[in-house]
């Protein structure tokens, strides 16, 4: 017998955190036929000077055909044809192994996380059941039997009290709902804080591909093309606990080390941003028969040399979408063990399809590659880097879930 469906058709769904995964989330819920509005709420507008996130991975693409969105993201993204991994500039940024792809195949798409937001942002508002409050947060909420008290306060500190069906926190790495909810995010925080700057550098001119892993014990990283303008994220590791103050006051003196040639050729810097390199999940992303869940980075956090990060957050978004529309149109078997089976099947993705690889991605950018006993210790040790070498690649597993799969549906 199905329960806790028809009898939330009318109240909304209220999404907190209107970042990639949040939005994605709202769309995803506006285009089914449920009869719940849609808000999602959001605290800051896409900003362009922040580029953030700036790619998508294949594996997420299907998800983004079901949403209807991959004909516009091909439009308005650049597409990443290439990516190796390579040495540090001590050994010439000499290369390891790479791949080129043909036009023909669909590969990452490079589109920085406001011009994602901004398209998705548009589509949720111009849907009857979307709206998107702008400069607004959840500060707040109730669960009830048969819903939640949702207050949402704007950015001068008006607050309204909202009663929907359910809320779903993607909010971020800093969660109010997943602290509100008791929960807090289990695992470590790497000796490393990751530096992501944002370079106009010509890396072209020097061979490199679009996407370069650099594998050296101090000085790795990421060299990845963001757009056509020139714009690339040279991403670097210093000592975790550095003071911001001197992260920012060292960059140029790291440039002069990484660049190719020591940037003699010219480069400006137009972001810094330093981060700690997190590996870290919630016990749970929903509890049974709750009104309330998380799921994206409020639900779990990963280092980037894997790439899977986003790409996690949209397969939540993906199959909890498909939970929750199940349960509102009334089809469950039982939504309470829908609920914590979507949230036991999400993180168990985090931790064994997301969690080891991002670990490994991360300890490879860090080893001796020296010499050719290094390169063969590390493919030894390194399927990925082993199966490139050798001309092939290795794809990686699926991160979605199919809801209908899961106890309860």
């Amino acid at each position: 017998m199905a329960t806790n469906g028809h009898q939330n058709e009318n109240l909304p769904i209220v999404v907190a955190g209107g970042g990639c995964v949040g939005v994605f989330l709202g769309l995803l819920l506006c285009q089914s036929d449920i009869k719940n509005e849609v808000i999602v709420v959001e605290p800051s507008p896409p900003n362009e000077a922040d580029t953030r996130a700036m790619s998508h991975q294949p594996s997420i693409f299907p998800l983004f055909d079901q949403a209807g969105l991959m004909p516009e993201l091909e439009k308005i993204a650049s597409k990443c044809d290439s990516f190796c991994f390579r040495k540090g500039a001590a050994h010439g940024h000499e290369l390891i192994a790479g791949k080129t792809f043909p036009k023909s195949e669909r590969s990452t798409l490079l589109l920085p996380q406001w011009r994602f937001q901004e398209l998705v942002i548009s589509k949720v508002r111009a849907h009857p059941k979307g709206e998107v409050r702008m400069g607004s947060r959840v500060t707040g909420f109730e669960e009830h039997e048969g819903s939640v008290s949702v207050k949402i306060a704007d950015k001068i500190g008006n607050e309204e009290t909202v009663e929907a069906a359910y809320l779903a926190g993607a909010d971020g790495g800093q969660s109010t709902i997943r602290k509100l909810l008791g929960e807090s995010l289990k695992g470590e925080t790497l000796d490393t804080l990751l530096v992501a700057t944002d370079v106009i550098f010509d890396f072209h001119a020097y061979g490199f591909y679009d996407a370069n892993f650099v594998i050296d014990p101090e000085h790795y990283g990421l060299f990845g093309r963001i757009n056509d303008q020139g714009l690339w994220r040279v991403s670097y590791g210093v000592p975790a606990g550095t003071p911001e103050k001197e992260v920012f006051q060292g960059v140029d003196a790291k440039m002069k080390i990484i660049l190719p040639e020591g940037g003699k050729a010219g480069y400006e810097v137009k972001r810094v941003a330093p981060y700690k390199a997190q590996q870290r999940c919630a016990d749970t992303f929903w509890k049974g028969g709750a009104r309330v869940g998380i799921l994206g980075d409020a639900a779990h956090l990963t280092n980037p040399y894997a790439g899977a990060g986003l790409a996690a957050g949209i397969a939540d978004a993906a199959s909890l979408g498909s939970v929750l529309i199940h349960i509102l149109n009334g089809g469950a078997s039982d939504s309470t063990k829908l609920l914590s089976s979507w949230a036991a099947a999400r993180r168990h993705v985090f931790l064994n399809i997301v969690d080891k690889p991002s670990r490994m991605s991360y300890e490879r950018v860090r080893a001796k590659v020296a010499t050719e006993e290094d390169l063969e210790a590390l493919m030894e040790r390194d399927p990925m880097v082993k199966a490139l070498r050798s001309g092939t690649i290795m794809m990686p597993p699926s991160l979605s879930t199919d809801p209908k799969t899961l106890e309860g549906w």
